[in-house]
């Protein structure tokens, strides 16, 4: 309840972080599953980071971000729902942020060794 006993209702920008935070959890679970099998057994490690692809083909990376992604959208419309207050929106910007950053380091630990991969030939 927020500070007179009411419910507050969501926000657009509420419920936009809320379907970016699902919606990069879910990307992030099916990249994982779908790709990281071929990716390692096919393309090296990064040159110049290596440990940035060892981090995201475990699948501990893509469950803790896929969870991380939904606690704090429910987190953010439970604050918002009870308390009204700015650090709602702060905590789920922070969401849309681990959604986008998780799912883009995975990308590209993913797909940067790609790259590299036809140098052989030439």
């Amino acid at each position: 309840m927020s500070y007179d006993g009411q419910h507050t209702p969501l926000t657009n920008f509420d419920k936009l972080a809320v379907q970016i935070c699902l919606f990069g959890a879910a990307i992030i679970l099916v990249l994982h599953f779908v790709f990281v099998e071929t990716a390692s057994s096919s393309y090296r490690a990064l040159e110049n980071m290596p440990s940035v692809s060892k981090i995201v083909y475990t699948p501990a990376f893509a469950v803790a971000s896929a969870m991380l992604m939904g606690f704090l959208a429910y987190y953010g419309t439970r604050m918002r729902r009870m308390y009204d207050n700015s650090t709602a929106s702060n905590v789920l910007f922070l969401g849309i942020v681990v959604a986008i950053g998780a799912n883009g380091l995975l990308m590209y630990g993913l797909f940067a060794p790609t790259a590299g991969a036809l140098d052989g030939i030439y």
